[in-house]
């Protein structure tokens, strides 16, 4: 069965989110949504959502801002971004939009709103590729002069870059494709995607017409940056942002954490797993119950915590059954969770995102059979962004609610450089967990995070954000 243009729609939104957060270029929480535009047809528009007490005046700033941030980051300057992408159309301009009433703003997903997607993502892997050879090469400044952005064909291609250098040519060419490959659902040969013509080297259209080879580069992109966790705090905003999002999803879902615990595997020194803690006893702490764990999970719509007991350096307290943790290491978890905070956030007036308790309550459904998440079939698929009518991965170091073993997962790093443009629920436990962890801690390293003082609307904010004080490593909590 095909992928419909919906699905693929919403796939690329996804991918634009994880883009902008993960680059650090803009907070977004972008949606797509069937919206029916006449008797007899729907469109997908892409929808953002405001807090209620913004204004139209704020809201169109934090428009302006992503927009300005875009150009910048992917363009650098105006005229670059007239020969890369539709200009006129979103996210460079708004005046095909609609706000309303419940304070959210739907755009319809023209061809070339469709298309600046892909643009952008084809852009940041591009980007990826070249930052990688730059890392490589012993003169920096060499790769970023003899790299440029060319004008190309819209219709045909996705891209082009332009060398004064055939060695980097064949470089870039060889080690795209084998990026590329490295995803499981890519193409089977990728270099018939790319054409090369003297020293320019284009991407073609198409290559984004699969919809988990688009699935499997989000997963990717999520899992990478929210895996790291031991990047000190104030480094990575979007990290920061992650950690105070996830505890506020919890806390606003009625399960009162105020404290995680970074940990990683016993065979790993990757702190990838979050272990929460509950407040219990006045300033004492338990670990997540069985019943609890069910009701998050059952939120998510896919098991995210498991019980990670007897694989981490983190002990069993006295009174309790399983110590439950979320693994980022596992794609398929990084991206279910992603999903369900950009699902239930909205953006606030510091443009950062916030967890709206209307937006958590509607995810509580009654309890349901979960199972890991699979995708749509492959098919192609065309671009018109109008609607007419996974296998566990290799690196996944998620273990089940049983006592299997985790996989180690391979670490991933974003690469950041910056290019120079040339061109265009049971019973209680009984136990002090603060005590338990650091007694603990003297041995493993392993990090606790307070969340005492942080007032739930402010948990967004990691200017605010309290520790316990415990023998730890320089490593804070997060990448």
């Amino acid at each position: 069965m095909p992928n419909t243009n919906s699905e693929i729609n919403r796939e690329l939104v996804k991918a634009f989110n994880a883009v902008l957060l993960f680059g650090e270029t803009a907070f977004t929480n972008l949606t797509v949504e069937n919206v029916k535009r006449s008797v007899l047809s729907k469109q997908d528009h892409i929808v953002l959502s405001f807090e209620k007490n913004m204004n139209t005046h704020q809201c169109k700033e934090y428009l302006s801002n992503m927009r300005k941030s875009i150009v910048e980051k992917f363009c650098g300057d105006e005229s670059a971004a007239n020969d890369l992408f539709y200009t006129k159309f979103f996210p460079f301009k708004f005046d095909r939009g609609k706000w309303t009433k419940d304070n959210k703003f739907l755009v319809p997903m023209e061809k070339e709103v469709v298309r600046n997607l892909k643009y952008l993502l084809a852009n940041e892997l591009i980007r990826f590729t070249i930052g990688s050879i730059i890392e490589d090469h012993p003169d920096e400044d060499y790769v970023e002069d003899n790299i440029y952005d060319k004008g190309f064909d819209r219709k045909s291609y996705l891209y082009c870059k332009g060398f004064d250098d055939g060695e980097l040519q064949n470089s870039f060419v060889s080690l795209f494709s084998s990026n590329m490959e490295n995803y499981e659902n890519s193409p089977k040969k990728f270099k018939d995607f790319l054409e090369e013509e003297g020293n320019h080297v284009y991407l073609k259209k198409g290559i984004f017409d699969n919809l988990k080879f688009i699935q499997d580069i989000v997963k990717r992109r999520v899992s990478s940056i929210c895996r790291s966790l031991d990047t000190p705090n104030g480094e990575v905003k979007t990290v920061d942002m992650l950690k105070f999002t996830v505890v506020d999803l919890l806390r606003k879902a009625g399960i009162s954490v105020d404290r995680i615990l970074r940990d990683s595997y016993s065979d790993s020194d990757e702190d990838s797993i979050l272990i929460p803690i509950v407040s219990y006893n006045n300033n004492d702490g338990r670990y997540l119950t069985r019943e609890e764990v069910d009701r998050v999970n059952n939120m998510f719509g896919m098991v995210v915590l498991n019980n990670v007991e007897g694989h981490t350096s983190q002990k069993s307290l006295l009174g309790s059954k399983g110590v439950y943790g979320i693994d980022f290491a596992n794609p398929d978890i990084a991206y279910c969770v992603m999903d369900k905070i950009i699902e239930s956030s909205v953006i606030n007036k510091d443009h950062k995102l916030s967890i709206d308790p209307a937006r958590v309550l509607a995810m509580q459904l009654p309890p349901q059979t979960l199972a890991p998440p699979e995708v749509e079939k492959d098919g192609a698929s065309g671009d018109s962004g109008i609607e007419t009518t996974p296998p566990k991965p290799k690196d996944s170091a998620a273990c089940s609610s049983s006592d299997s073993s985790p996989e180690e997962g391979s670490t991933l790093f974003i690469k950041r450089f910056s290019m120079k443009r040339q061109s265009p629920k049971r019973k209680q436990p009984e136990s002090n967990v603060s005590d338990e962890v650091k007694k603990t801690n003297k041995d493993s390293g392993v990090h606790l995070e307070s969340f005492y003082e942080l007032p739930d609307s402010k948990l967004e904010s990691s200017t605010i954000e309290s520790r316990a004080h415990v023998p730890v490593s320089e490593r804070d909590f997060l990448e």
